[in-house]
């Protein structure tokens, strides 16, 4: 807001979708909408780097680029405020809460958004490996779509002297950790069309207790894949893994 506020702009909307800031910039005439957004998140991570621009916050970390990506933005509305549309209006928005996905739809929702109604809308996200100052463009799907799955095996605990009177879920866990990166891959020979891939990303069995043998697990997963179909199959793919694996224990995807 503070960075804003010097360029002028005909109307800045807070708060918008929970933290989100909209910065209009209008003509007063006829003309195109055309909406420009920046995601602004950050995971909950410790920051490990010492660059000028590190996070100051423990346990949180700009991991994806969210600062970057706000940046460009700013250095955006620096330009449009110098060069104000001619017709139509620019809208900048820097958009809350891109990691859950939770941001886009609550921006969309907010009542102070239903007034706009652009006719373009572009965005874009950082890619290391390029040359600065780079722009990189390509036909079809850029970016995957991904999901989240979170596995849930619940057996049976027993006392740790006595494992065969439980019925514990690491063997089924063991195996499900081992196979489903096993489903990512591209092309036909792994069902596919395009590519999709399998992350395994966390795991926890049992509790911290040498007494008990464990009759929980969880299992989390992210499932990425450039086309619809593509991660259908994807998901068939692993939950029928995980339902053979977890046969004998009730399982919850």
């Amino acid at each position: 807001m503070k960075f804003l506020k010097p360029l002028r702009p005909d109307l800045i909307i807070e708060k918008l979708g929970g933290h989100g800031v909209l910065a209009v910039f209008s003509s007063g005439q006829p003309g195109p909408e055309i909406l420009f957004r920046a995601d602004m998140d950050a995971l909950p991570v410790n920051e490990t780097t010492n660059v000028e621009y590190r996070s100051l916050k423990a346990g949180i970390a700009h991991k994806c680029g969210h600062d970057g990506h706000a940046a460009i933005l700013a250095g955006l509305a620096i330009h449009i405020s110098a060069n104000r549309p001619s017709k139509g209006k620019y809208l900048l928005l820097f958009q809350p809460a891109e990691e859950t996905g939770n941001g886009a739809k609550s921006v969309i929702s907010d009542p102070s958004f239903s007034g706009f109604n652009p006719d373009y809308c572009f965005a874009l996200h950082n890619l290391p490996g390029y040359a600065r100052n780079t722009i990189i463009v390509r036909n079809g799907t850029f970016a995957a779509a991904s999901m989240g799955m979170i596995i849930r095996l619940k057996g049976r605990s027993s006392h740790a002297s006595e494992p065969e009177k439980g019925q514990s879920p690491a063997a089924a866990m063991a195996r499900l950790m081992a196979s489903l990166p096993k489903l990512s891959g591209s092309g036909s020979g792994f069902g596919y069309t395009d590519f999709a891939l399998l992350t395994l990303i966390y795991g926890s069995l049992g509790t911290p207790a040498f007494g008990t043998s464990p009759g929980e697990a969880v299992l989390m997963a992210t499932l990425r894949a450039y086309l619809d179909s593509d991660m259908k199959v994807l998901i068939d793919k692993a939950s029928g893994m995980v339902r053979e694996n977890g046969r004998f224990i009730t399982t919850y995807l």
